[in-house]
């Protein structure tokens, strides 16, 4: 017998770009080898990408401005190979936590009020998903349609790839330019598209146990009345199976604070410097109109990154801690001092203990992240910036 799903939109964008990079489930040996392959290549194009961006350091070493985007090119596929990388080392148990959201996130038990609750944030994951995932798309097309367009009414001596290969090679002629430039546009989309794959299933998936969490609080504070004394029984009956709920929940963020503490570190520490270097970019330098669309379009994908995963971690930290001021506002208080009256006073107490210890997804232990983590970057990053442009001037003094 199947099992029905609800469709989300959001969550089949990314189901899309983790196929595309080899990180997903295989139904048989086939798919399964058809997956590693595809990890392979993505691994094998990373490395291309940040092979050609390191041979352009050595030639443009002594041009700060060239270097800076260069250095903004290769902060991003660090991260894309870091990526996918640790997704290779926990894939058993981040697709264990997809299965696991299928199958008791996303089914039909739920009434109008915790309908309301998912369509919430299946919304959220929508707005998320598409924004950041068309202007990631859109910053790659920007990369690679930029030289092709300005090759335009060009000879061959002055065609131009999308990245400089500094190889004894004819390059600039027919055919070897087209071979070329295909191999530099495919293997940046391939990079583009495994930039956004994690981040879009992290959000799916903190926004969605967020959501578990209030449904949780809105089920301990709605229990149904009953009369006469089988009251008690019924409120530690229901209590146990709330009980067994939340304990599924801190499990599920146990495991995924396991998998992406890593990640979530590598990118605290990343933007802060990606975003002050595209800052200067755009701002210190004469950039052509086609290079300020690139810049201001990574930029934005960026920005948008970053408020995404600070925000669904919030999610997570605040819905979490509010199970126990649900506990309080529900109905338990009329159970009276009886045997299982006494039991349901006493698995509070320790429901409302563990709530207090909030489930937050942290970068690798040294702190949680949170929508002050978000600002705390942005400031970090102005600090920089402000630092790059004092330099920029005090080297124009002198």
């Amino acid at each position: 017998m199947s099992v029905k799903y609800r469709k989300d939109i959001s969550f089949t964008v990314a189901a899309f770009f983790l196929k595309f990079v080899g990180i997903w489930l295989a139904t048989n040996r086939y798919v399964e080898w058809f997956r590693n392959v595809a990890v392979v290549y993505t691994v094998i194009a990373l490395i291309f990408c940040i092979w050609v961006q390191m041979r352009n350091v050595f030639f443009y070493g002594a041009d700060f401005t060239i270097t800076g985007y260069i250095l903004c090119a290769c902060l991003g596929l660090f991260t894309d190979l870091f990526k996918i990388i640790l997704m290779s080392i926990h894939k058993k148990k981040f697709l264990t936590l997809i299965v696991y959201m299928q199958k008791n996130f996303w089914h039909f038990n739920y009434d109008e009020s915790e309908n309301l609750i998912i369509a919430d944030a299946k919304q959220m994951c929508f707005y998320f998903v598409c924004v950041f995932s068309c202007s990631s798309q859109f910053t790659v097309f920007c990369y690679v349609l930029r030289p092709a367009i300005s090759n335009f009414g060009k000879n061959e001596t002055d065609r131009a790839l999308i990245f400089n290969m500094w190889l004894d090679l004819p390059l600039s002629t027919t055919p070897y330019f087209e071979i070329m430039y295909a191999l530099q546009a495919v293997t940046l989309y391939q990079s583009g598209a495994c930039y956004l794959s994690f981040d879009n299933m992290f959000c799916i998936m903190c926004l969605h146990v967020s959501s578990q969490f209030r449904i949780l609080q809105y089920r301990m504070t709605k229990i149904q009345n009953a009369k006469g004394g089988s009251f008690s029984e019924q409120c530690y009956a229901t209590l146990k199976t709330y009980i067994q709920q939340h304990q599924g929940l801190i499990e599920f963020c146990t495991v995924l604070e396991e998998v992406c503490r890593m990640i979530l570190l590598w990118q605290v520490i990343v933007f802060s410097v990606l975003i002050s270097f595209i800052g200067y970019q755009l701002v210190l330098v004469d950039l052509t109109p086609s290079w300020r669309i690139s810049f201001i379009s990574y930029l934005l994908t960026t920005m948008c990154q970053l408020w995404m995963f600070t925000y669904s971690c919030d999610c997570v930290t605040k819905e979490s801690e509010n199970v126990s001021l649900a506990v309080y506002a529900g109905p338990w208080i009329n159970s009276p001092m009886d045997k299982f009256g006494k039991l349901v006073r006493k698995d509070l107490q320790v429901v409302v203990t563990r709530s207090r210890r909030v489930c937050s997804l942290t970068a690798c232990g040294f702190f949680p992240v949170s929508l002050e983590t978000y600002t705390k970057i942005m400031s970090t990053a102005m600090s920089y910036f402000t630092l790059l442009k004092q330099s920029t001037v005090d080297e124009v003094d002198t």
